[in-house]
Parts: C-alpha cells; structure tokens; sequence
C-alpha cells in the first residue's frame, strides 16, 4: 500500500462527495486525471477504482425539514397548553398518594392538629378526613328520599339510644343531619339504613353499603374515620343478614384501624417505607397528636371485636397496647363528652374477659380456670370499686359487669363432673354463674320493650350466654348441685315467657310497611318458642320426675307445636355466626 503522499488529488469540497465515499463515511480525494476518487482514512487508495465501483456524485441538493420555525413553536405551546390543563384539572400531585405533597421551598407544613376537635365530630388530621373518591357515597345518600325533619328525628334517636350503649363515637348536639350528611357521608347513610324500618328498603340500602364497603377498602384502597365509624356502625346495629358476616367485617374494622394507625402512639421516626418516600422527594403530612375521636374508635374497635372473640372463638380482638390504656386515662380525666365515661368503663371490664378468653384457649381449661379465676374476680371487683356511683344506675354498665363474672365463673358448667368429693372451688363457681346470670337476666326483662330496636349485636351475644347457661345450670347433672335450686332461683321456662310477651309486644309496636316477609322481632317471637318446645320437655323431667309424660305438657298452651330439640345446637364454646345473626343479631 502506498503511503498517502504519493498520491496528488484534492479533497471534494463539503457536499461534493462521491456516493460511494458519503455512504462508507470516508474522505473523498478528487484525482486530476478525471478517473475517479481515491479515499483515505490512514492512506490514501483509489477506493472506487480498487473496489471496482461506479463513482457517481452524490445528489446536489440536500433533503430539508418542511416544517417551519413558527410551526415548531405552535406545536411547543400546543404542548404547554395540554399540560397546563392537566395540572389544572388533576391538581399538582395527581396520581400520587392522598397524604404526600411535593417537598418544595414553597410548602406549607401541616398545621397542629387540636386534640378536642375530635370530639366536635370534624376530623382534623388530613389522614383521617372523608375520602375525596365519595361521588358514589353520595349519590347512594341522595337516592335515599327522606325528608329533613325525618332525618333529623333518625340521628336524634341514634344519639340518644344507640350510642349509650355503644359510644365508639360522638355526634355533638349542635351537628345536623345536613352537616354529618356533608362531613360524613357514609357515617351518615349506615345510620340512615340501620334506622329504616321497611325490610325491602333496609335490604336495598345494605346492599349498597356492602358495595361501597368493597369499593373503598378494596379498590379504592381509602381507608378513613367516615368509612371506620360507617363500618362499626353497620355491623353493630345491623337488621339482616343470610349469611355469616360478622367475622369478616371484624377484620376489616381491624384492618382500618391499624392502616390508619391510630391503635398507637405516634411514631417518632419514620417507618424504612416512610423514610424511603421521604427521600424520593415527597413528605407525608403527619398529625401531631391522637384526637378524641380516633381514641374512641381504636377503643370501640377493641370492645366490638373483643365481643365477638368471645362469643364465637374464631378470632383474636384488636391487640390491647399501651397507647391504648393512655386513651382510656385521656378520655376520662377530659370529660369531653358524657358517653366517654361509658365507653371508658365497659372497654375496662371487656378486657378482663379478653384475658379470661385467651387464658382458656391458650391454657387447659381446667387447670387455668382454677389458678386464675381469684385473679380475674379480683381484677373485676377492683373495676367495679372505680366506677363513679352515677354510672352503677346504668343498665348498660351492670349488663357488662354481671357478663363478666358469668365469663370469669362459666368454666365450672364445662368442666366435667368427677366422681370424687365435691370440688368447693368449682361449687362456689357454679353459684357465682347462676346468681350473675339471674341478675343480667333481670336487668333485660328490666329494658322497656321499645329500646330493644337500639340494642347492638353485643348485648344480644350476652343474652344469649345468659340463657344458655341457665339452661345448663338447669339441667347440669352433678350429685352436688341442686337443680332444683336452679329452679327456684331462676325458672328458665318463666324467663323465656317474659321474654316471649315483651317481644311480642316489641313487634307490635314495629310498622314494617309493605313487607313481604316477617319483622325482624316476629322473628324472634318463633325463636323463642322454638327454644322453649325444644327445653321444656327435658327440663320437666329433671323437675318432676314422678310425672308421667302425659302431664308433661301443658305449661304453655299459648305456644305452637314442639320444634326440633335446640340444646344440641347451642353450646358455650362458639356461638354460631349464622345462628346469631339470623336469631339474636337480627332483632
């Protein structure tokens, strides 16, 4: 190869390269002989010649851009103009989570948060406001056609009756149904539904409360205290239901309160998650302190699936920790609100049975039950010693007390009887059981029939613990007991007739207009005489046995044919979800 300044030429001048040369991006050298071009990158060759191509000029006039300068700025200001009216109309942080903001200079940092707002029924923290997603809430709140003074008559009423027996929250008496209807729609929809009193409108509205239920928590994923206080409401005060329930929505109750995060305290630093958000350029607003009104919730929480643990042994309640002990201190020393002093003190006695419910299912009864039921007892009277002598006037507060020692004592009816002497420990249990259960059983019949529309589904749990104890006491076979001493006390059969006549009364008084099928307290009428048909005969044996069978029956002419015998169906270690929803939980 020869060196390159053997060669003569002239470099083609810019755009005057051969073809060949433009296309292998090579410099093109025009030879003066006219036989081509010769191409070098470290020498120069005869690079058409040596590759026996045609060299032809490349073409003379370039390809332009058609477009202009003023198109090119018309289609940057086009652009500008989409983005603008993007931001305008998703906001500056749109797709980004409800509690972030961007981290500029330009920020404001989130206010303190006022503790007592809680109780004015405003959440103030921006975690815990009403989900902007509610166009669907309100829309179901619109289809619901009631007039103003209705209305306002349906939350005087849940109020008064059925948050003084369950205050996991507070509506001052200066907030309108308009004005809860606005700050929480789904709060207010769940009392409007559980108030109706027409069985195909409820059946209507709780359909959709179960949709907007799903669609918030599932697919919105928007968690908030409107939907927590709807949601608690819903399954405390709930009139229907075909199908079990109770626990799944015992866990989704749960699941709100730890996703919000107000069954702590608040956390000091932030979570690996928190910090990792943090550093993408993004803070989350963050409240300075617990409101009233997420105390009582995280509290509520605790006594509603506290309730149901011990009732049908599936589940475990909201885990008790110290923030919440600091709440049941707070709420009591403010006296913010009347109903707190209720809520204080009936969160205090269901954590006693929720230590005696995990001391039986971790321990074996037996042995358990003896070693700590003087401990429980003890823990109780001291509870009882704390509380104001204004609040021992209250049924609600005596019902949760005489529940408890049953609770704390009903290991005695389990337990098997032994062929040896009498157990003194286990008769004293026995007697401690008949005597709480006789008074609870009092305090009910005590109820005015009208009220029992306001009961949760709490009280009906204990009611039914109440009765089906005393049928076990009643008929508990052990040399040792007296079961004719059961009668005497408490005569089962009695007790279900007057439970029978008030709940008679009780649908009287119930106008289920244009409904096809029974009112939920007619259902309970056919309850209680199934239950009586089924006890009554083996309960007149163990009373009279010298009778003959014919002079068995006749005690209760007024009740319709024997229906298949209950006692097998009901025991004490796990109420049935179906069962109590369908007979208890649906009055």
């Amino acid at each position: 190869m020869e060196p390159s300044s053997s060669l003569s030429g002239t470099p083609a001048p810019y755009g005057r390269a051969c073809l060949n040369c433009s296309r292998a991006k090579s410099k093109c050298i025009l030879l003066p002989t006219g036989r081509g071009c010769e191409s070098s990158r470290v020498s120069l060759v005869h690079r058409c010649q040596r590759l026996k191509k045609d060299c032809r000029p490349s073409p003379m006039v370039r390809k332009r851009n058609g477009r202009s300068t003023a198109s090119k700025t018309a289609q940057l200001e086009a652009k500008l103009d989409s983005i603008v009216s993007l931001l305008q109309t998703n906001g500056p942080n749109s797709g980004l989570p409800l509690d972030w903001e961007l981290n500029t200079p330009g920020s404001k940092q989130s206010s303190p948060v006022n503790p007592h707002s809680g109780c004015g029924g405003m959440p103030s923290p921006p975690s815990t406001v009403s989900t902007p997603n509610s166009n669907s809430i309100m829309n179901v709140c619109n289809s619901i056609m009631m007039p103003p003074e209705r209305a306002e008559q349906t939350i005087l009423e849940f109020r008064r009756r059925n948050l003084k027996v369950l205050p996991f929250l507070h509506i001052p008496p200066h907030v309108t149904s308009q004005q809860l209807r606005q700050d929480k729609p789904f709060l207010w929809l769940c009392i409007m539904a559980i108030s109706t009193p027409g069985y195909n409108k409820r059946e209507q509205l709780f359909s959709k409360i179960t949709e907007l239920i799903f669609h918030e928590i599932f697919i919105e994923v928007a968690p908030s205290i409107d939907i927590l206080q709807g949601i608690m409401t819903f399954i405390s005060w709930t009139t229907y239901s075909k199908r079990p329930f109770l626990n799944f929505y015992v866990h989704v109750v749960m699941g709100i309160v730890c996703d919000m995060g107000i069954n702590k305290a608040l956390p000091k630093d932030l979570s690996p998650m928190q910090a990792f958000k943090s550093a993408t350029g993004f803070r989350q607003q963050n409240s300075t302190t617990r409101t009233f009104e997420e105390r009582r919730a995280a509290l509520g929480c605790f006594l509603i699936t506290s309730s149901v643990a011990l009732s049908m042994s599936r589940i475990d309640a909201l885990r008790w920790n110290p923030h919440m002990e600091e709440s049941l201190t707070v709420l009591s020393d403010a006296k913010e609100c009347p109903e707190d002093e209720i809520l204080v003190t009936l969160v205090k006695i269901q954590l006693i049975m929720d230590k005696v419910y995990h001391a039986r299912r971790d321990g074996e009864d037996q042995i358990v039950s003896r070693i700590y039921v003087q401990s429980f007892q003890s823990q109780l009277d001291s509870v009882r010693k704390q509380i104001p002598q204004h609040l021992l006037q209250e049924d609600i507060v005596m019902m949760y007390l005489e529940n408890a020692e049953l609770v704390i004592h009903e290991w005695a009816i389990q337990t098997p009887t032994l062929p040896h002497s009498p157990e003194l420990q286990r008769l004293e249990s026995l007697c401690a059981s008949l005597n709480a259960t006789k008074r609870w059983l009092d305090l009910w019949l005590s109820i005015p029939p009208e009220l029992y529309y306001g009961l949760p589904f709490t009280m009906f749990f204990q009611f039914s613990r109440a009765v089906l104890s005393l049928f076990k006491l009643s008929t508990l076979e052990d040399p040792s007991w007296d079961r004719n001493m059961v009668r005497n006390t408490a005569n089962v059969l009695e007790i279900l007739d007057q439970i029978h006549f008030n709940m008679n009364k009780t649908a009287e008084m119930v106008i289920a207009a244009n409904d096809q099928d029974l009112s939920i307290f007619e259902k309970g009428v056919k309850m209680i005489t199934s239950i009586k048909q089924g006890w009554e005969p083996k309960l007149m044996e163990i009373w009279y046995p010298s009778l003959p069978p014919s002079g068995l029956s006749g005690a209760s002419d007024a009740f319709v044919p024997p229906a298949p015998d209950l006692s097998n169906l009901m025991s004490l270690n796990g109420l049935d979800d179906t069962w109590m929803m369908e007979i208890f939980g649906s009055m």
